[in-house]
């Protein structure tokens, strides 16, 4: 995975319920969707996996919804900065955790933030130039001093989803070609 976007609100762990190969519950990922995008228009456009939905056009919000777990993927909803996650974005879930993860290979660039219980916990964003953007909170177990961006996206995602990009796959990982999410449309008025 060289470019992805992925918000997950949590009961627990998210690699514990994506392990299980979770249960999609479709409806609820409308709902969802559209307490995030509040007024727009939504169209279902199909099914997809986890694996192809990390980096969906900009139009296009792929969800899935378990037991103890919501994933979304949308660039329309990832900030430079993770401590610039809309409110409407945290609010959107009654779920404990929050987590966000982002990059783009071509830019150089990762960023993701993890919260608790609606504090921040932490918030990192890494670039080619300038190299820190953004740098709050402890440091995450996977988390390595002068790490580059694209190292820094596969160790973080595999940390905080239990799958990273490229050969970095480990026996325990989770197969984002097994986890299903439903792709909506959004068309919004402005």
């Amino acid at each position: 995975m060289l470019n992805d976007t992925l918000v997950a609100f949590a009961d627990g762990n998210p690699i514990d319920v994506l392990r299980s190969y979770p249960v999609l519950d479709k409806p609820a990922t409308r709902a969802l969707v559209e307490r995030l995008f509040p007024g727009a228009a939504v169209e279902e456009i199909g099914d997809e996996l986890l694996v192809d939905a990390l980096n969906p056009p900009a139009d296009v919000v792929c969800v899935g919804c378990f037991s103890g777990l919501d994933l979304v993927c949308s660039w329309g909803l990832t900030p430079r900065r993770p401590s610039e996650l809309d409110p409407v974005v945290l609010a959107a879930s009654e779920r404990r955790n929050v987590y966000l993860h982002a990059a783009h290979s071509d830019a150089g660039w990762c960023s993701y933030g993890v919260w608790r219980d609606g504090s921040r916990v932490r918030a990192l964003s890494v670039c080619a130039d300038p190299a820190v953007v953004e740098d709050e909170g402890e440091r995450l177990g996977f988390e390595r001093p002068d790490t580059d961006p694209r190292e820094l996206s596969c160790s973080s995602m595999q940390g905080l989803f239990g799958f990273a990009c490229d050969d970095h796959e480990r026996l325990d990982d989770v197969d984002p070609e097994l986890i299903p999410v439903v792709a909506y449309r959004i068309r919004t008025a402005s």
